[in-house]
């Protein structure tokens, strides 16, 4: 059963979802891998008779830090989307019909969800742990980007050039988080962060550690699981419990 929020969507030749009364470029403008048809997840996730808790989109990160000597250079992001929101996203994209959903089949919507992710920072913040307070961006727009599709999960692959000079010689951190919980990041299980020379003997010398954040409690998981999948944003209050949830890589070289 369709539910009336999917209703409202209608699918255009090359399968994106158009919202009514939205010129095309600018919902494509505007769209996100993360943000698209928000409340369709959420009935494609299961819910019955009540929105499910926040939420609602899980991804499972693998990351790169190209090194050139201490510097990082840039950050390669590998994210893999749960089931649910896979199917829904490429509904419409597998032009040829044969059942395969091609890099160059993806590629029309990987672009789309990059240019976008500006919006949202990237859900990265790069920064010199003493300089914590530091809220200009370290990344300029992404680059290398492509989708593929794997046993039913999409995954977005892309780079952030670091255009700040961050050196690790002073401990660095990397944070990877959806501060509204709206989105669900962890770092996937086993090798999921991994130092790549980009030069100068880049990672020689360098160690990092990575944490994952601590589970919410159950006062807080019930006052998240009040909040609809049509809102994105949550209250301040929960938004500074949220906000202690980033996975994070703590870099540093010699």
């Amino acid at each position: 059963m369709v539910s009336s929020c999917c209703q409202t969507l209608l699918q255009d030749k090359v399968g994106y979802s158009v919202i009514r009364d939205y010129t095309k470029e600018s919902l494509m403008r505007k769209a996100s891998l993360i943000a698209m048809g928000v409340a369709c997840v959420a009935g494609l996730l299961g819910s019955v008779g009540q929105a499910l808790a926040h939420p609602h989109v899980w991804v499972s990160v693998r990351t790169e830090l190209v090194m050139d000597g201490s510097m990082v250079k840039a950050i390669r992001h590998h994210w893999m989307f749960d089931d649910a929101f896979s199917a829904f996203a490429t509904q419409g994209l597998d032009e040829n019909g044969d059942g395969i959903l091609s890099r160059e089949e993806l590629q029309p919507l990987a672009k789309v969800n990059v240019e976008s992710l500006s919006d949202y920072d990237y859900f990265s913040d790069l920064y010199v742990k003493s300089a914590s307070d530091d809220e200009d961006l370290a990344f300029s727009d992404p680059s290398d980007y492509w989708l593929t599709m794997e046993k039913g999960q999409l995954e977005l692959h892309f780079t952030l050039p670091v255009i700040k000079q961050l050196d690790a010689k002073a401990e660095l951190l990397l944070d990877v988080y959806d501060p509204s919980l709206f989105v669900d990041f962890s770092f996937a299980q086993g090798k999921n962060v991994t130092l790549v020379d980009g030069g100068n003997n880049g990672g020689k010398g360098c160690s990092f550690e990575v944490k994952k954040p601590e589970a919410l409690d159950e006062a807080t998981m019930n006052l998240l699981s009040q909040i609809p999948a049509s809102q994105r944003d949550i209250p301040e209050d929960l938004m500074k419990m949220t906000a202690t949830l980033a996975n994070q890589v703590s870099l540093t070289c010699k």
